[in-house]
């Protein structure tokens, strides 16, 4: 080989590093790698990255592991390839080319090796193989459902462990849950307990159903028990609502040492609880559910499929508290919907039995932490947040609110939230949940996020509520 293709080849791989001993998997380590160089700088757009038999021999491994890298960087977008030509760091859209990145909808990341649209079509193929068309073309039918929740039982034993699931429900995801919940529990003018930030499903059911909604105050450890207490006596509120492990907005997950003080209050006072738990299988180290440690009494358990599978599934599963039957909730179920797609639920029933649940499973959880570690490497702002979680929470500097802040930004083509699409009170903390899963790829996310970074370091002091 000429001297000056050697040279060439040489240049081309300064990017890369020796391998971490713990670092996982060596086809991964070499995707970061490209991306972390790409974030860096030491790659640009237009970049050829090397040969893959070249890349190779100098870093002393098989042809297959560069092979499985090159795979794993199209997939989150850092390269691309071209037939006789090689591989290429992946370009920047046409100048005025207008590319939004929303980051409002809090789903789970699409897997990085590109398998969700595969393991959809072999799934369904499956439940047509094995379950006649009639069958799946009925409305929640029986013997589907059934069959579907001795899976679901199955798929819940981690999280609720020897509780008694026999009454356990499916329905069409668990807004539908939280609304049938709030309707067979409460009447208008009731009030309903909840934190001061969020779930906005929650806000939007209760006020349909005439609900007050009454903010408890919280700690560094999440709802307060003296505070639970206070409010319960001065409302008469008899419902609670949670979201305890990877709070929905806020990313903060409460403690077990908290969790088993609010399950002794919910049951000193006679309290009902909804435990809405959609985040859990992302985490590895979620506590004990709250369900648990009251027994299943009081408390209704929700377990979405959403933010840890795929958000088309729409199915969840509620357990209502020990020695309920369900038939409220399923007769609020009924009222709202005729229940669950048969052939959505024979796809829920294949993935968990298959073991495909699972593997989903971790396949989001290592791109959930690799866009983490990507948003921890850009943003330079503190952010409150888990390795693994699909959001996080970005307090905003002095210098910004959050109305200033979401229109700013969405004059650069990036969405957010803000803080007061989750609060009960008008007033509320300046700060924006940032969802890590809704762009396509990570190359996307990262342009989104130095533009958030960019963003917050510019001081614009105005006088802002009076403005929006």
């Amino acid at each position: 080989m000429p001297l000056a293709d050697e040279t060439k080849e040489s240049a081309q791989a300064r990017w890369t590093r020796p391998f971490k001993p713990k670092g996982g998997p060596r086809y991964i380590q070499i995707a970061e790698m490209i991306a972390e160089s790409i974030q860096s700088g030491s790659l640009q757009s237009g970049d050829q990255v090397p040969p893959q038999r070249t890349l190779a021999a100098q870093l002393g491994v098989d042809l297959t592991t560069v092979t499985r890298a090159y795979a794993e960087a199209r997939n989150r977008g850092l390269i691309a390839s071209y037939s006789g030509r090689g591989s290429f760091v992946t370009g920047v859209s046409e100048p005025g080319a207008e590319v939004r990145i929303d980051l409002t909808m809090n789903i789970p990341p699409q897997p990085a090796n590109g398998a969700m649209a595969e393991l959809v079509g072999k799934g369904l193929d499956d439940v047509l193989r094995r379950n006649r068309i009639e069958a799946l073309s009925t409305y929640q039918d029986e013997p589907t459902t059934r069959s579907a929740l001795q899976a679901a039982q199955g798929w819940l034993k981690p999280a609720l462990g020897d509780l008694d699931t026999r009454a356990l429900s499916v329905c069409s995801g668990s807004q539908a849950a939280i609304f049938a919940i709030l309707a067979s529990c409460a009447k208008p003018g009731d009030t309903l307990l909840c934190d001061p930030l969020t779930y906005p499903g929650l806000l939007l059911a209760a006020r349909q159903l005439g609900l007050r909604v009454l903010a408890v105050e919280g700690d560094a450890d999440g709802m307060r028990p003296d505070a639970l207490e206070r409010a319960q006596q001065q409302s008469g509120a008899r419902l609670v609502y949670l979201n305890p492990t990877f709070n929905n907005p806020t990313a903060h997950t409460m403690p077990i040492g908290r969790r088993q003080q609010i399950a002794a209050t919910v049951l000193r006072l006679d309290l009902t609880l909804i435990e809405d738990d959609p985040y859990r299988y992302l985490l590895d180290d979620a506590p004990a559910a709250i369900a648990t440690l009251t027994g299943g009494a009081n408390t209704f358990y929700l377990a979405s499929l959403s933010k840890c599978l795929w958000p088309s599934l729409r199915t969840s599963f509620v357990l209502p508290p020990r020695r309920d039957t369900g038939e409220r909730l399923q007769s609020g179920l009924r009222a709202a919907s005729m229940g669950c797609s048969a052939l959505l639920l024979g796809l829920v029933e294949h993935w968990i039995r298959s073991g495909t649940a699972k593997q989903l499973v971790q396949e989001i959880q290592r791109e959930a932490r690799a866009r983490q570690q990507l948003a921890g490497s850009l943003l330079t702002a503190p952010v409150q947040t888990h390795p693994t979680g699909i959001h996080l929470w970005l307090a905003l500097p002095a210098h910004w609110n959050q109305n200033l802040f979401t229109h700013a930004l969405d004059e650069l083509g990036v969405n957010v939230a803000s803080a007061d699409s989750f609060s009960v009170a008008p007033q509320t903390q300046d700060a924006v949940r940032v969802s890590l899963g809704g762009p396509a790829d990570q190359a996307s996310l990262g342009s989104a996020l130095r533009k958030i970074d960019a963003l917050l370091k510019e001081d614009r002091r105005r006088s802002s509520r009076a403005f929006v």
